[in-house]
């Protein structure tokens, strides 16, 4: 009996853990990674099945800078030196958080912006 209430109180623990999708809420390396996809999926929603040439006719001047509120790579770069992560230790784990989101790519532009979160797992 005692096995069985602390097998349900270690996953009950686990169950209440939220997502860290902001990156200045980051603790550790893989949180930080965690916000990247949890922004990348965002990414991946704004840029829908729309092709490169429906963007330049919305902004010429600046194609996709509707993305730049949603990306914050100040953000995410601050909190990467913070954290001590390596470029090469959150590519390897971008490589491993990312997995999934493929499917969402559903055009030429949204495949080209996911390219380099998968060049890692080469």
């Amino acid at each position: 009996m005692a096995c069985v209430v602390v097998t349900v109180a270690l996953l009950g623990a686990g169950c209440g853990a939220d997502r860290v999708t902001d990156p200045a809420r980051a603790t550790t390396c893989v949180e930080l990674v965690d916000a990247g996809r949890a922004t990348a999926e965002k990414v991946l929603a704004h840029l829908g099945d729309r092709t490169l040439a429906e963007f330049e006719a919305e902004d010429p001047s600046d194609p996709f800078g509707g993305l730049d509120p949603l990306l914050r790579p100040d953000v995410f770069a601050s909190r990467a030196v913070e954290l001590g992560c390596g470029e090469d230790e959150l590519a390897g784990l971008a490589c491993t958080a990312y997995q999934g989101l493929a499917h969402l790519a559903r055009s030429d532009v949204a495949r080209s912006y996911l390219a380099p979160y998968f060049a890692a797992c080469d």
